[in-house]
């Protein structure tokens, strides 16, 4: 398939489309999402003895938590730091909680030293962000990139304006971005150049009206 870039508001479309239309479940692609994230893990050079994620009450944090959930299956010490109010959860997000709950996947609240973990998973936030990041976001997000530690961003890094490229506040400095069904242009332009890294793009379903 041809790649082309699209803005925040067409992949929200081409997401729309696939779930209400052509009716492929969302939690079907959240899994996807996650579990080709997880291969992008395994086939590159991190370094997995001890992975934090860190998740956000959206529906990127429900792919984080996913994501978590798969490697402590796979027995990868895996960690998560929810970061928002609980009452706040997406559906989704509810859901991908929920479940990892119950397989006894670490969730804590707190970390006291990023440079505790051997990479860092960042599914703050995905490419619905339209306002700048501020408060206790915004010194998690510093104290990541603060950490220098290999960092995987799940669709977009946290911050980064998925249509214009611009930094919203503050945003997540990723040595690897994993995007899902195409290349948002907010990846390409403005700032994105200081933020992605390597951009790989993962098909998990999503497709435009028109394919």
């Amino acid at each position: 398939m041809e790649q082309k870039t699209v803005t925040a508001a067409e992949m929200q479309a081409y997401d729309k489309y696939t779930i209400e239309t052509i009716g492929l479940p969302s939690a079907v692609l959240m899994e996807r999402a996650a579990l080709s994230v997880v291969d992008t893990m395994a086939a590159g050079d991190f370094d997995l003895s001890r992975v934090l994620v860190v998740v956000g009450v959206g529906n990127n944090g429900g792919d984080g938590l996913a994501i978590a959930r798969i490697l402590h299956l796979k027995g990868i010490t895996a960690e998560v730091l929810l970061l928002g109010d609980e009452k706040n959860l997406s559906p989704a997000n509810q859901q991908q909680l929920s479940i990892a709950r119950k397989y006894n996947v670490k969730i804590g609240r707190n970390v006291r030293d990023f440079r505790d973990y051997s990479v860092i998973v960042d599914a703050l936030f995905g490419i619905g962000l339209s306002h700048d990041i501020s408060g206790k976001l915004t010194e998690a997000v510093k104290k990541i990139n603060a950490s220098n530690q290999p960092v995987i961003a799940v669709d977009i890094p946290s911050g980064l304006d998925a249509t214009t490229g611009k930094i919203l506040g503050s945003a997540i400095r990723a040595n690897t971005t994993v995007t899902f069904g195409y290349v948002k242009t907010g990846l390409t332009i403005g700032d994105a150049s200081k933020r992605v890294g390597t951009v790989i793009v993962k098909d998990i379903g999503i497709y435009a009206p028109e394919i």
